[in-house]
């Protein structure tokens, strides 16, 4: 299909106005809340689990399942949390003003034990990747921090490879990324929180709780590299119109591996006021509004995921 045909029209119009009738805004502010408190609590009482095995459980199988364990609850306390804080609902009241210091609260107290600048790179940034998707000037998503074929299975092996390779991120930053990224104080904070919590964790619990929460950072970086990559790798990168830089992607195991409906990742770029919980029920509708011809280009199913993946990348 030539890049002129996507060119603005009407069905992207219809698909942004059908996603507010899912918008935040609408949904009760009790019942929005107490759902998104009540996950991000099961998310750190399953990494207390992890915390609690690493005592009983032998290093030889406790390591590397812990490992995957805590990279898993990393990455759904970003999805969960910080994307959502990022558009302003993952806590919801009437008074915007409180909204965002509530959502900034929780967005800052997950980032900056990894160093991340909250305010720089989601509030500002993230919104600044909605509207310039895998551009130069995109600090989330600029073309050379996205991997396919082969780049990306280098990279991959890499950060699991290689001691402190996804703290350092020696191949991975953009000028973009740079400009919305870290600083020196947040550095030292990461730093030290981690020293802490690491020293904590060995003396009253075992070695290798502190030795898999770390390695859990390495994990954390290839969930997002992989996200990152089905929902913006490859052709999809660079199409003409910024709306359809991106696609959904259905896979097996698609719940588990990318949660709270991440991987439907169109639908939140056509309209980013969507909660994650209702994502489902947008793409379902939005289906009825998608011209045939277009939805194999937008919706990806198993192979064609795959295909995704091995595709050139967005710089080449």
């Amino acid at each position: 299909m030539k890049r002129q045909n996507y060119l603005p029209v009407l069905w992207i119009q219809q698909g942004i106005k059908l996603g507010n009738s899912f918008h935040y805004r609408q949904k009760q502010n009790l019942i929005h809340n107490s759902l998104n408190l009540v996950v991000f609590l099961i998310i750190i009482s399953f990494v207390g689990l992890l915390l609690w095995l690493g005592t009983m459980i032998s290093p030889w199988f406790y390591l590397p399942l812990a490992a995957v364990g805590f990279g898993w609850s990393y990455f759904m306390l970003f999805i969960l949390v910080v994307h959502e804080a990022s558009h302003n609902m993952f806590i919801v009241v009437k008074n915007l003003q409180q909204a965002k210091a509530w959502n900034r609260f929780f967005g800052c107290m997950v980032c900056i034990p990894f160093g991340i600048n909250y305010i720089k790179h989601w509030e500002i940034g993230h919104q600044i990747h909605h509207i310039h998707p895998v551009e130069p000037q995109d600090p989330q998503n600029c073309p050379e921090t996205i991997y396919t074929g082969k780049k990306l299975f280098k990279y991959l092996a890499k950060v699991l490879l290689i001691p402190g390779y996804a703290i350092l991120r020696i191949d991975y930053a953009c000028s973009a990324e740079q400009e919305y990224g870290s600083n020196w104080w947040l550095t030292i904070s990461s730093g030290f929180i981690w020293i802490l919590s690491l020293s904590l964790e060995t003396i009253y619990l075992n070695w290798q709780v502190a030795v898999a929460a770390f390695l859990g950072i390495q994990v954390l970086v290839v969930f997002n590299t992989l996200k990152i990559t089905i929902e913006h790798g490859g052709e999809i990168g660079r199409r003409d119109n910024f709306c359809l830089r991106s696609c959904s992607s259905f896979f097996l195991l698609r719940r588990l591996l990318m949660p709270f409906n991440i991987s439907l990742h169109f639908e939140h770029h056509l309209n980013y006021c969507v909660p994650w919980y209702d994502l489902m029920n947008y793409h379902l509708q939005l289906k009825t509004i998608v011209p045939v011809e277009f939805q194999a280009d937008i919706f990806k199913f198993n192979g064609q995921v795959w295909q995704q993946i091995n595709s050139r990348s967005c710089n080449e």
